[in-house]
């Protein structure tokens, strides 16, 4: 299992020009039917533990932006 912290996170996303609310709206982090930006400021700052499941998320996003599109 690969451990994924606040640190790869923001350098993951900026490396690949992915915002912040960007990742938030594909995880489902929703306030107010806007992306909650915030929640994935608070993964990176270590503020918020990024468990399992937001794990196996980030990875699948992030593997999707690697593929062409067709």
């Amino acid at each position: 299992m690969d451990i994924i912290t606040g640190k790869d996170l923001q350098l993951a996303r900026a490396n690949a020009g992915i915002t912040q609310k960007q990742l938030a709206e594909y995880l489902g982090y929703m306030s107010n039917g806007q992306p909650n930006a915030s929640m994935i400021a608070r993964f990176e700052n270590d503020h918020a533990k990024i468990n399992s499941r937001v794990r196996i998320a980030i990875q699948h996003f992030f593997r999707e932006q690697e593929e062409p599109v067709i």
